[in-house]
């Protein structure tokens, strides 16, 4: 198939009865949305990805290093977006969520006006699956990838319908390819896995004769964007100090990171079942999706315009390529999942807008899809509904963020407990350690600083087994007094890490793994809990065995490794 003139290219699906003829209807119910369930979302708690970010940007801002200071894997882009945001409004969280929400909103935006026709009921139906998920999938860097990808599509699609005037000027063919490139570009800096689907699209496009007359023209243009935008995303990193660190962790550390996503996963099979359920139904998109992708890329309806058949293919091309992406590169994670699932969506409102003869029975099945979106939906409940006024007058207060949370952990009022107790302690920079990563946020809510550059100690020790013994030993080095676990770390429930054992509140519950309780840091001394969360005091002096032992040197705990038990914890050196 192969467009040859700006006309053909220009005419637009005419009108026709389809399930989709509903414009009014997803407009109003769209804006009812956005009215009646945006002041729960903005009050909802972030995860603790978020608050890492956070403590990133505080490094920077105050003058750290980044990946020097303080260990990141990925690529620095979201930290930009944090600082921009962070510099410009504040530190609430509430502030980040509006910005997410506002970039969400433009994703939208470029993703409806790519079919144009359907750009209510798209805008509705992704609008309900971002208010519907859990927090885990909002402010991320996939989600923020979807914006940079949604404009690039557009560009894409300009710079075929370019391509086929009668005489296109070269020069305006580079510069908006440039320009493409630039978009790309960006968002590697966010997450460079955007590479693959950017490079199918491409592919996907060199199906029009019209741009295979101009392709290195246009494939010089983004080229060169992509490096400028390269340039100066390393100009960045170069002034800051913080290029040669980058390059540790891309080429020394990432290794051992992408080398098996599934061994570092414990109960990978569980894992994914959860997320499945989670996202539930949008989770079963995927069954519809990939299937009408394929036979979109295979064959299409002869009847069907060029303009609407090349649109299907671009955006079926984009989907699978990010489902791949996902699949082969990345762990099963929501947030990664989430924004192929909204590709998905995408795809299979506009094929349904572009099928002349739709079937009676998908047409209740998707009808029947929405209504089941709309009963699983958060924001149908009458007990979110409530919490409207309760938000708008009291903010994101502890109390507010667990009764929105869609995940039940942690509990942020036994967080802002945790926080009380380290200040009477009158806790200092240096002295936490947070050795579950869900309690990252307490290094904000109390302003102070890590004890290591290892925030994530716990996740770094497992996804970098080769770097455990210089992250141990620098937990014991530095000048620990308190760290912090979440009792569900070892795999209990709600309720039964926050039960209350025989032995009173400050021991663990009945349902503890007895083994775990010799292993560092449960062997460790519980100096106060709260529900799921746990304070224990790192000793000021070794503690030893009360038993006589050689002296041999080979029988002594090295100060690089790491001894699990508390009475082979060694002195600080």
């Amino acid at each position: 198939m192969s467009i040859s003139t700006t006309e053909t290219l220009s005419v637009e699906t005419p009108d026709r009865p389809s399930l989709w003829n509903t414009s009014n209807l997803a407009l109003g119910s769209l804006l009812l949305l956005v009215v009646t369930a945006t002041p729960q979302l903005v009050c909802m708690p972030v995860t603790n990805d978020v608050s890492y970010y956070d403590l990133q940007t505080r490094t920077v801002m105050r003058g750290g290093v980044l990946y020097r200071d303080i260990v990141e894997p990925n690529f620095p882009g979201v930290v930009w977006v944090h600082l921009t945001i962070r510099g410009m409004f504040g530190w609430s969280t509430e502030v980040l969520r509006v910005c997410d929400l506002i970039l969400f909103g433009l994703t939208v935006t470029f993703l409806a006006r790519f079919v144009s026709p359907v750009r209510f009921q798209l805008s509705f139906l992704l609008f309900l699956a971002y208010y519907s998920v859990s927090e885990w999938c909002h402010v991320q860097r996939d989600l923020w990838l979807l914006l940079p990808t949604a404009v690039a599509l557009n560009l894409r699609w300009a710079q075929i319908r370019r391509c086929a005037e009668a005489h296109p000027p070269a020069k305006i063919i580079f510069l908006f390819a440039l320009l493409e490139g630039l978009i790309w570009g960006t968002g590697v800096w966010l997450k460079p896995h955007i590479v693959f689907p950017a490079l199918a699209v491409w592919l996907c496009s060199l199906t029009q004769s019209a741009l295979r007359r101009h392709v290195f023209k246009d494939l010089t243009g983004l080229i060169t964007g992509g490096i400028l935008v390269g340039v100066l995303g390393t100009g960045w990193l170069y002034f800051n100090g913080a290029w040669p660190w980058f390059l540790e962790m891309q080429l020394d550390w990432n290794r051992e990171y992408l080398t098996d996503k599934t061994n570092n996963l414990q109960n990978y099979g569980y894992v994914v079942f959860s997320m499945v359920v989670r996202l539930f139904p949008y989770s079963f998109i995927h069954l519809a999706a990939v299937p009408t992708a394929l036979a979109l890329l295979i064959r299409q309806d002869p009847k069907r315009n060029d303009s609407d058949k090349l649109r299907l293919q671009l955006l079926s091309t984009l989907y699978l390529a990010w489902c791949l992406q996902v699949l082969l590169l990345q762990h099963p994670f929501d947030y990664v999942h989430f924004p192929p699932l909204l590709l998905g969506i995408v795809l299979l409102t506009f094929w349904i807008h572009c099928h002349q003869r739709f079937p009676r029975m998908l047409k209740t099945a998707a009808g029947s899809f929405v209504v089941l979106a709309l009963i699983c939906s958060p924001v149908t409940k009458p007990a979110y509904l409530k919490l409207w006024d309760d938000c708008l007058q009291q903010g994101s207060t502890g109390s507010i963020r667990n009764r929105l949370a869609r995940i039940p952990f942690p509990d942020w009022e036994d967080m802002e407990r945790v926080a009380d107790y380290l200040r009477r302690q009158q806790a200092q920079d240096n002295e936490i350690t947070c050795y579950s990563n869900d309690l990252v946020h307490l290094f904000l809510y109390l302003d102070l600083e890590p004890s290591t550059r290892y925030v994530y100690s716990n996740h770094h020790a497992t996804y970098f087994p080769s770097k455990q013994p210089a992250i141990y030993k620098a937990l014991r080095n530095s000048p620990q007094k308190y760290i912090l676990t979440n009792l569900m770390t070892p795999g209990l429930l709600v309720s039964q890490a926050k039960e209350i054992s025989p032995e009173g509140p400050f021991s663990y519950p009945p349902a503890f793994p007895e083994d775990l309780k010799s292993n560092y840091p449960w062997n460790l001394p519980i100096a106060f809990r709260s529900g799921t969360l746990v304070v224990h005091q790192y000793p000021e002096k070794p503690i030893h065995k009360q038993t006589d032992t050689s002296a041999d040197k080979s029988t002594q705990p090295r100060s690089d490794e790491f001894s699990p038990r508390l009475e082979d914890v060694p002195p600080r050196e």
